[in-house]
C-alpha cells in the first residue's frame, strides 16, 4: 500500500500529501529493482519502504493527536527556543523526517516540556483525553 492507502494522516500541515508522495518514490524504487529482477536489492527496497511508511505517519501523528491538547496550546503561547526546539518543531512539520537531519534530541527535549506542561494543566488534559476517547468509541460505533 502507499500513500493514505496506507495511513491517513490529517493534512493539517499538508503533511498527508507529503508523506504520500514520499512513500510513492520508495514504492517505486522497489518496483524498478523488482521489474528489472534484481528481487534481493527489490527485497532490501520494500523493507526500507515499509520502515519509512511506519516512521513517517508516527512522527505526524504524535503531533496530530496533541494540537488541541492545552498543553500544546501552553507551550506555544509561550514560547522560547530553548535548545533549538521550534527549528525542530518545524522540520518534522516541514516533513523533514527522512534525512538525518540531527532532531532526535530536539524533539525529546519538545516532549518532555510538553508532557511537563500537561502535568500544569492535569484537570484539563485529562478532560480533554477523556473527550478525545468518548469521541473515537463513538465513531468507531456509528462506522461499524
Amino acid at each position: 500500500m502507499v500513500g493514505d492507502a496506507f495511513a491517513f494522516v490529517d493534512p493539517m500541515f499538508s503533511s498527508g500529501v507529503y508523506l504520500a508522495m514520499n512513500s510513492s518514490f520508495e514504492a517505486a524504487a522497489g518496483v524498478d529493482l523488482w521489474l528489472s529482477g534484481n528481487t534481493r536489492a527489490a527485497e532490501k527496497q520494500f523493507r526500507r519502504y515499509d520502515k519509512v511508511m511506519r516512521h513517517g505517519p508516527k512522527m505526524f501523528s504524535w503531533f496530530i493527536y496533541r494540537i488541541t491538547s492545552p498543553a500544546i496550546r501552553k507551550v506555544f503561547m509561550n514560547p522560547s527556543n530553548l535548545w533549538r526546539m521550534q527549528e525542530a518543531l518545524l522540520s518534522i512539520l516541514a516533513g523533514d523526517l527522512f534525512r538525518k537531519t540531527p532532531i532526535g534530541p530536539r524533539l525529546l527535549a519538545f516532549k518532555f516540556i510538553y508532557y511537563t506542561a500537561c502535568l500544569t494543566v492535569l484537570p484539563n488534559a485529562v478532560k480533554t483525553f477523556l473527550w478525545r476517547r468518548r469521541n473515537v468509541k463513538q465513531a468507531l460505533q456509528e462506522a461499524g
